[in-house]
């Protein structure tokens, strides 16, 4: 049903019902609107001793359409040349107008933006579809109906159930209690380790010639040992077989290691959204072998320094290097 605003004659037979003691849902009735558009009517452009008078009721009613009749916020200059920078930087619509409500620059100070608003502006001009398209995250393919059986081999012996993970770790409140995965290249001719930090999601990430136990074990000791013990108190890892010798995994990174349950990727979820954020930037398709560390690096970077709604819009970067280890 279309929306329509009250008119002049239709507030004058409100006018002269009201003042003849017919109710508000006898008014709607004759007007054919719900009895609540009568009631906030009568509510909202009511004089101000008390009373209601149909020629002040459309004065009040136009002089506020006229106030909303503002200049768009895509009409400021500065505002959204900002936007089409964190958009070039893989920011989301969403990303950026929480950050310039929680944290404007300064020469944005009283402004803000909505998420529909920027996406709007982007796909209402073909030259800025073609130009911002590449840089927002685009649905993946359907998933198929997996087929066959699943591989019994390389069952993972010893190892500790994300069950025994204790309650802080489960509700992020402190720092240092990581999730764990791989992300496979183009043709599986190149690898990384990820491990991301389930309260602040900073991400570290580094290249491995194999998805295997001994280099991912080697990989993740020279990662996680490197961090101070305030900020390195658990691992939670799936059930790759490059995770299968968990008791020496936990001697090497001094920390307890959890896995999930087979085939429940969402008790990562934190490192499954990160691996599709960093897809972004290193699509399926890309060969791996050829992305140099300084690439992984920017990559990581620009990820750890964009804003996440999760925090409050802060970046990964402020909450794990501010925050208290907790």
């Amino acid at each position: 049903m279309s929306y329509c605003h009250l008119t002049m004659e239709e507030r004058n037979v409100i006018y002269r019902m009201r003042w003849q003691g017919y109710s508000n849902a006898e008014i709607a009735r004759c007007l054919g609107c719900h009895r609540a558009t009568i009631g906030r009517e009568l509510k909202r452009n009511a004089r101000v001793e008390g009373g209601y008078d149909s020629g002040h009721a459309q004065t009040l009613a136009n002089s506020r359409r006229r106030a909303h009749l503002s200049w768009p916020k895509t009409g400021h200059s500065r505002l959204m040349a900002y936007v089409g920078e964190r958009l070039a930087d893989h920011w989301s619509p969403e990303q950026i107008a929480g950050r310039v409500s929680a944290c404007p620059p300064p020469d944005l100070e009283g402004l803000s933006i909505s998420h529909t608003t920027i996406y709007r502006w982007i796909w209402g001009d073909r030259r800025r579809t073609r130009q911002f398209r590449p840089f927002l995250r685009i649905a993946r393919k359907p998933r198929r109906r997996p087929y066959g059986k699943p591989s019994r081999r390389g069952q993972i012996l010893g190892k500790r159930s994300i069950d025994e993970r204790p309650q802080e770790a489960n509700e992020r409140t402190r720092l240092g209690d990581w999730e764990g995965d791989t992300v496979v290249g183009k043709g599986r001719t190149g690898y990384l380790v990820t491990c991301v930090d389930r309260a602040s999601r900073y991400l570290i990430a580094r290249k491995v010639h194999a998805c295997a136990a001994e280099p991912v074990a080697e990989q993740l000791k020279r990662t996680i040992r490197r961090l101070p013990a305030e900020k390195r108190r658990s691992l939670t890892l799936d059930n790759g077989r490059e995770f299968a010798r968990p008791i020496e995994l936990e001697r090497k990174l001094h920390l307890p290691i959890y896995f999930a349950h087979p085939y429940h990727s969402w008790e990562r979820g934190t490192n499954e959204n990160t691996n599709g954020l960093l897809r972004q930037y290193l699509p399926k398709s890309t060969d791996l072998t050829q992305v140099s560390p300084e690439q992984l690096r920017a990559i990581v970077h620009a990820l750890n320094h964009r804003p996440r709604k999760g925090l409050a819009f802060q970046s990964p970067f402020e909450v794990f290097h501010t925050q208290p280890p907790g």
